[in-house]
């Protein structure tokens, strides 16, 4: 096995545990275009045949049948099933037969838009002389400043653009685009998975902003949305949109090509795993372009994306191979470069993507024959859209490999593959009635109705996000000629903006990053990796972070940890008088405390460096307080270290319960009166998840008390209860039998009825009855 050959496979006695599944290929029903007739003018069928397009599958043929009516539309097919061609066709006979008429396709990432424009164009340059022309464009932050003005005045008839740019440039200057929107007849918001959590509430609310200004300026266009991996597509179209009525397109069955996966759970010594697993990563990408296979290596960070490439560029020239063929890509590249890259993977240039979830969703390459995934991503949904970017051609057989990470999620996917392959699809969670976002969106709204609004904009925004506008109305007057800063609204949750990174003082810019990136991978000091050259942070500015040259061999190791201030109940009991359980708002301070310089080689400090900041965020959590040790059947001396146990049950225990991305939450443990752990959600106001929790945490406790029981460890390793940031020799200070005790009393107790009930109304506890 070529895997063996290149040291990315060690499955000797003792050694990686591997777990090989072949799923088989399952094609779709597939039926002549003939079946369009009476639906699409032949110059139309004829296009599609010209294009290749003379058979369709049947849910293609059932949505443009469906679409062509005006109805709006969801469609949730599987990956590679021709959603793009199902919402194109109809956009494109819309835009024919209304000549003033234009559609907007709103995309959540830059490598969907340039993908799906190349894939529209091929359709209407297929189209009969004499029609209508479809132009399309682009329009976001990488459109030249000088071309923007140009296409405000003379809108194509499609544009593709971003979240950011329908807030700041659609919404932040209407009057400008006032004859696009009155004459917007189709919106299609594909990948609409992708709008969850922080960034899917703050869209949704976005969305229906959008909706209202198009229908103060008499527009209602048809909505069309896409999925392929999303198990409540109405109920999610519905809160993002603000409207009813949803037709819904399935495929009747579910498409795939044959794929061979292996799931790897390397055999790596924990005081090396960092090293190791990189350069297994590594060597696996070059098994793969040995044997001539097209590859998307799929990291969990933009560094780790950038130290592996540079691992496999170095090394190709051993094993006679080109590194020439090897690139990575990530957020933070240059349109220029990120595009370079694209075309690159569809030609043959590139053989091997080291990449981001920057290319995880829409990218639509044949030629791609593997996957590899370096960790599990945040969620199950997210690990078959990466998967998806391969076995897109269905003459070749695709490959999907899985290195598990020293992590509870990954360990468990990695021996339990069939849970991976047969888990249903997750349902998506946003918070249309959260009351930080909602004001947070509240200026922008009441700027963009000059303060007026009527009981039409109630159906568009809803009642929750209507009400609070109104109550701002009611309570003042609004100012002549106030315009909020339409760049100040976070969309996405980076915390601030976007910094530059230039090469020392008033050099060259080499890229960009988050200020929440910059807090944890910029800080100055820090060694940062950037299109595979090392750099290390020597001083930050307003909007500029400055590096210089550093060895490559360097890498730094900050220390990070959480305070609670301040905490707000909202709903609470209490059980022997002395044990509550709560959800309510929660004041946390994010600290950064310092650093140490480590040489790769070794695994020495070259130094210790100490420092202090901090970010204080309000979120939402649940928490369980104890007072009284002795009401839990433990010494007072034992109560903080069997919390922390607790607090790393709930955290490997919670996304296998509650639907949700494992990094939209955290957890901590205070040592205060009383003693509590805490899990809380990571961004301002949160999705419901805190809330979820406090319905179903002794589910929560019980799935993570089964899956460190199932390691054989005695006190706690990165495969159960490790905590995602201390280091590998604190585990031991973990003892799992006095967290099994303690869950084993927590699980009584929440089986019992509650002593004390939190009113909200009083602010107290009252007893129950």
């Amino acid at each position: 096995m070529v895997l063996r050959e290149f040291d990315a496979l060690r499955d000797g006695t003792g050694g990686d545990e591997v777990v090989r599944r072949t799923v088989d290929r399952a094609p779709l029903a597939i039926l002549d275009i003939a079946e369009l007739v009476g639906v699409l003018p032949p110059p139309y069928r004829s296009a599609l045949v010209k294009a290749g397009r003379g058979q369709l599958y049947a849910h293609q043929i059932d949505a443009i049948r469906k679409a062509v009516s005006g109805v709006d539309l969801v469609l949730e097919s599987p990956t590679a099933s021709g959603k793009t061609l199902s919402f194109t066709v109809p956009m494109v006979l819309r835009l024919q037969r209304e000549q003033r008429a234009h559609a907007l396709m709103l995309h959540p990432m830059k490598a969907l838009s340039n993908d799906q424009r190349r894939q529209l164009e091929e359709l209407t340059t297929a189209l009969p002389s004499g029609s209508r022309q479809i132009d399309s464009w682009l329009y976001d932050g990488d459109t030249e400043r000088e071309h923007r003005p140009l296409i405000r005045k003379s809108p194509p008839a499609v544009l593709l653009t971003n979240p950011e740019m329908l807030h700041q440039s659609f919404l932040g200057w209407w009057e400008q685009w006032k004859g696009f929107l009155a004459n917007l007849r189709v919106l299609v918001i594909d990948e609409m998975h992708e709008y969850r959590g922080f960034f899917g509430t703050n869209c949704a609310l976005l969305i229906r902003r959008f909706l209202r200004k198009v229908a103060e300026l008499g527009g209602r266009p048809q909505v069309i949305l896409a999925t392929a991996t999303c198990a409540n597509p109405i109920e999610h179209a519905q809160r993002l949109t603000g409207r009813s009525g949803f037709e819904l397109i399935q495929s009747a069955s579910a498409q795939r090509p044959q794929r061979h996966f292996a799931f790897i759970n390397p055999s790596i010594p924990d005081f090396k795993f960092h090293s190791i697993y990189q350069l297994r990563i590594a060597r696996a990408a070059l098994a793969c372009l040995k044997q001539g296979l097209a590859t998307l290596v799929f990291c969990p960070s933009r560094l780790f994306a950038e130290s592996v490439a540079k691992k496999a560029q170095h090394d190709a020239a051993q094993f006679g191979l080109d590194p020439g063929l090897i690139v990575p890509y990530r957020a933070g590249y240059t349109s220029d470069q990120r595009r370079e890259i694209e075309e690159g993977m569809r030609s043959g240039k590139y053989s091997v993507v080291f990449c981001t979830n920057a290319l995880e969703i829409g990218i639509d390459i044949g030629r791609l024959d593997c996957c590899i995934l370096a960790g599990f991503p945040d969620n199950v949904m997210s690990a078959w859209q990466r998967i998806g970017r391969t076995g897109r051609a269905w003459d070749r057989t695709a490959y999907v490999l899985f290195y598990a990470m020293n992590s509870a999620i990954d360990q468990f996917f990695a021996t339990n593959i069939d849970a991976f392959l047969t888990k249903p699809l997750d349902e998506i969670l946003v918070g249309v009635d959260n009351e930080e976002l909602i004001a947070r969106h509240v200026p922008y709204v009441l700027s963009e109705s000059d303060w007026k609004l009527g009981d039409t904009d109630r159906s568009i925004l809803g009642n929750a996000f209507f009400d609070a506008a109104v109550a701002i109305v009611k309570a003042q007057k609004p100012v002549t000629g106030h315009k909020p800063s339409y760049q100040r609204l976070d969309i996405r949750g980076t915390q601030g903006g976007i910094l530059h990174l230039k090469r020392n003082k008033g050099g060259q810019e080499v890229g960009s990053i988050s200020e929440a990136q910059r807090f944890r991978e910029a800080y100055v000091g820090a060694i940062y990796t950037h299109l595979g050259e090392t750099f290390r942070v020597i001083s930050q500015g307003a909007s500029e972070i400055y590096l210089e040259s550093a060895d490559p061999n360097f890498r730094t190791e900050p220390r990070f940890w959480t305070v609670v201030q301040s905490t707000q109940i909202v709903r609470g009991v209490r059980f022997r008088s002395s044990v509550g359980v709560h959800y309510g708002k929660v004041a946390i301070y994010e600290n950064f405390g310092g650093y140490k310089l480590i040489d790769g080689r070794d695994d020495s400090v070259v130094e210790e460096v100490s420092a202090s900041a901090a970010i204080r965020r309000e979120v939402r959590a649940f928490w369980i307080g104890i007072e009284d040790p002795e009401a839990v059947d433990l010494r007072a001396g034992m109560l903080t270290e069997s919390l922390r146990v607790i607090e790393q049950f709930l955290r490997i225990g919670s996304p296998f319960v509650i639907p949700c991305d494992r990094h939209d939450m955290a957890t901590l443990t205070s040592t205060g009166t009383p003693t509590t752990v805490y899990l809380h959600e990571t961004v301002p106001g949160g999705i419901g998840i805190a809330e979820k929790m406090f319905d179903v945490w002794s589910g929560v406790l019980e799935r993570g008390v089964s899956l460190a029981q199932a390691c054989d460890c005695s006190d706690g390793c990165p495969r159960c209860i490790h905590p995602p940031r201390y280091r590998a020799s604190d585990a031991g200070a973990l003892r799992k039998g006095l967290g099994f005790s303690l869950a084993r009393e927590l699980l009584s107790i929440g089986q019992s009825v509650a002593e004390e009930v939190f009113d909200p109304v009083t602010q107290g506890w009252r007893l129950r009855g």
